[in-house]
């Protein structure tokens, strides 16, 4: 289980006596599973109750949508990983009066899950650039 605050993409999990505190202005990340015979479920969602994050939200959202509409019989993770960058990186988020590109995390993935196996055979990129099978 991972709960990741801000700057933070993924897999860091508070330890008892951390002071961290999970604010209304934070972007907090939750990624969990668990298995049941073999049989595993793994997830991840963003989460924040700053509406100054809406437009991040809603790139995640629709990456993540396109990712899986792109998905198929013999289309390339590359392509894929292409699809999914172009549509977040089309957003931008304004904080303070400055405007940002959201920006694709390079070494952040999406993975095939076996029995037993959390992270199984082929890797899905968030990016351009990746595997091209």
């Amino acid at each position: 289980t991972g709960c990741s605050l801000n700057h933070c993409a993924a897999h860091y999990t508070p330890n008892a006596g951390d002071p961290t505190v999970f604010t209304e202005n934070d972007v907090c990340k939750i990624d969990f599973g668990t298995h049941v015979n073999g049989h595993i479920i793994d997830c991840a969602f963003t989460m924040t109750f700053d509406p100054r994050f809406d437009k991040l939200l809603e790139s995640v959202r629709e990456a993540t949508n396109t990712g899986i509409k792109e998905a198929g019989i013999d289309v390339r993770l590359c392509d894929i990983g292409a699809a999914i960058q172009e549509v977040m990186e089309s957003y931008e988020v304004e904080l303070d009066g400055k405007t940002y590109q959201v920006k694709a995390i390079r070494n952040l993935n999406g993975h095939s899950i076996s029995p037993y196996r959390i992270h199984s055979g082929k890797t899905v990129p968030i990016v351009k650039g990746g595997e091209a099978s």
